[in-house]
């Protein structure tokens, strides 16, 4: 509207040049006004409740530092400092405006659009509560640390902390609320949980009661020589009803073996971890085992065993290792220090190398293996090994992560029973972020 009476104004006139030029001087000036008018605001993304700092700016200067504010919430339009704060009590999409006069006399709208989200959010556990089991609750991103909370069932807690920890008495339906600022907020975060009854035997939901982990010698923890066979690990498990449990056992983290079993009429039963193979005994050092339940869900967090395979067990050494060389693909060779090699994240390269029998008598049958880590990348069969021959061998590692790890590279008699360790190299490889 200004720019169309500015324009009018000078056609209809008829003024002089002079008197346009200043006409379309004004007319730049409202628009540089208007361009560089400026409503900020922090924090960038605001929660809901939280406290928003809306700054109004223009380059011209705002007269008497009086705007009119319109948050675009439907609470009053309302003067105001240019600087101004604001809680909004909902999500959504808000366009908040600013109308003011700067000090040379120009009328000025301006606005912004905020985004206003609601990250707090109640959570618990377990994820099927029991009628006399404790049931946790967590106040997760709450905008303070001092909660009140209503647990549904006439239970209040004042002045609370963001986790409690209630435990109902009657099976039903509860609707849980739970307040910033011990019941200051005018904003009630809620969740609605099922409390069973709960029932034990083979009409009961099919879940998990009991679970432990050991060794064949009851305990948690053992010492055991290098390549000793078999190492097993047992899972004692209770359960209710009838179901499929799937579950995999993890050595140091990573996928071992697999059980997918049939369960029926609610009992006790005992799960292992496998004969053949047994829970690899090669590498020196702490291991941990763990079972991982993925069938049914259950809210147990189930401890790790831990074996421990000592380097004074190592290898009687009847085999050498002579001119090993780390190459690139493109045959650059790669320096090693001190049995470390330092390679970059995701990069493949080759390991050539030379053993040697050191045997007194003919090996019949010998298998050089090479792992990473726990995981065997390599394995060759050698005939009729003699003493003092040379085997070429060579093999190629990808380094999948910036992790360290190590390289082992290793050389069984297997004629014997069991077989038996003739030599074990180890390499550590250094990746980018670790060298």
């Amino acid at each position: 509207m200004q720019f169309c009476f500015l324009i009018s104004y000078c056609v209809e006139g008829k003024l002089r040049r002079l008197k346009i030029a200043i006409c379309i001087f004004s007319f730049f000036i409202l628009i540089y006004q208007n361009l560089f008018a400026t409503i900020n605001y922090s924090p960038s993304q605001p929660n809901v409740e939280q406290q928003v700092t809306l700054t109004v700016t223009n380059p011209n200067g705002i007269a008497g530092n009086r705007v009119q504010w319109n948050f675009g919430d439907g609470s009053p339009i309302q003067w105001g400092p240019t600087v101004k704060t604001k809680t909004f009590t909902s999500q959504g999409t808000y366009t908040v405006s600013a109308i003011y006069e700067t000090i040379n006399k120009q009328q000025v709208t301006d606005q912004r659009t905020i985004t206003v989200v609601e990250r707090r959010i109640l959570s618990y556990t377990p994820f099927r509560p029991f009628v006399g089991h404790p049931v946790t609750f967590t106040a997760q991103n709450f905008l303070s640390s001092d909660i009140r909370w209503n647990f549904g069932d006439q239970t209040v807690i004042n002045n609370g902390s963001t986790k409690e920890t209630h435990v109902y008495t009657m099976p039903g339906t509860y609707t849980i609320k739970a307040w910033d600022w011990n019941g200051n907020s005018a904003v009630a975060i809620s969740i609605v949980i099922t409390v069973l009854q709960e029932i034990r035997g083979p009409r009961a939901p099919f879940r998990i009661s009991f679970i432990r982990l050991r060794f064949a010698d009851g305990k948690s923890y053992k010492v055991v020589p290098k390549d000793f066979e078999p190492l097993i690990a047992y899972a004692d498990i209770k359960y209710e009803g009838t179901g499929i449990l799937r579950a995999q056992w993890l050595v140091d983290g990573s996928p071992f073996k697999i059980i997918s079993q049939s369960l029926t009429f609610a009992r006790d039963i005992i799960v292992d971890s496998g004969k053949i193979p047994g829970l690899p005994t090669l590498i020196p050092g702490i291991h941990e085992v763990s079972l991982r339940i993925i069938e049914p869900q259950t809210e147990y967090t189930i401890p790790v065993i831990r074996y421990f395979v000592p380097l004074k067990d190592a290898v009687k050494k009847k085999a050498v290792i002579g001119s090993l060389k780390v190459m690139s693909l493109d045959s650059m060779e790669i320096p090693m220090r001190i049995d470390a090699i330092g390679l970059p994240a995701e990069d493949y390269f080759l390991i050539k190398g030379r053993i040697k029998s050191t045997n007194e008598s003919d090996i019949p049958f010998a298998l050089l293996r090479i792992y990473l880590d726990n995981e065997l990348i390599n394995q060759q069969l050698i005939k009729k090994l003699k003493p003092n021959q040379e085997i070429d061998f060579e093999t190629s590692i990808h380094n999948p992560s910036f992790s360290a790890k190590k390289i082992y590279i290793t050389l069984y008699d297997i004629s014997r029973s069991p077989p038996e360790l003739l030599y074990l190299k180890r390499l550590n490889l250094i990746t980018g972020e670790n060298r």
